[in-house]
């Protein structure tokens, strides 16, 4: 099973945007279609963002939304504790967080919005992909798993 960290971008966008490609991508770790793997840090960081007041005022996610969506990720998913963060993005050291999650948990992949991430392309074996490049990922890990249970 593919291991695939979340950036904070779609974590956020997965609770305020219910039927976006984040909440798609969100909706399948719940399902187990692959293994999430995340950190405390980027829990941390997801909480942070969604009390932002541009973030409040535009979408209104109530406290209970929040810990209910942050509850349910944290039950279906792999967590990294992480003992390294390199210097890879200098223009957003946050960033280094997410990526430290990624080479610490074994990810194949980071799925981000992020461009710092998506310029990068890979890191210690680690794709960059958008969301929408991981949902065509994931139909292929899908058509191939279950031509693999039917054999």
């Amino acid at each position: 099973m593919s291991k695939v960290v979340l950036d904070t971008n779609i974590l956020v966008s997965a609770l305020i945007i219910k039927e976006g490609k984040p909440a798609r991508i969100v909706m399948f770790a719940r399902e187990g279609k692959f293994e999430c793997v995340l950190s405390e840090e980027i829990i941390e960081e997801a909480r942070t963002i969604f009390h932002r007041k541009h973030i409040q005022k535009r979408f209104h996610p109530s406290e209970e939304e929040i810990e209910e969506f942050l509850g349910a990720l944290q039950d279906v998913s792999t967590f990294v504790s992480i003992q390294n963060v390199e210097n890879v993005i200098t223009a957003d050291e946050s960033d280094n967080v997410v990526l430290a999650c990624a080479v610490e948990g074994g990810a194949e992949y980071l799925v981000s919005g992020d461009l710092h991430f998506l310029n990068l392309k890979s890191h210690r074996n680690v794709k960059m992909v958008t969301p929408a490049q991981f949902l065509e990922i994931l139909k292929t890990i899908t058509a191939t798993s279950q031509g693999e249970e039917s054999q």
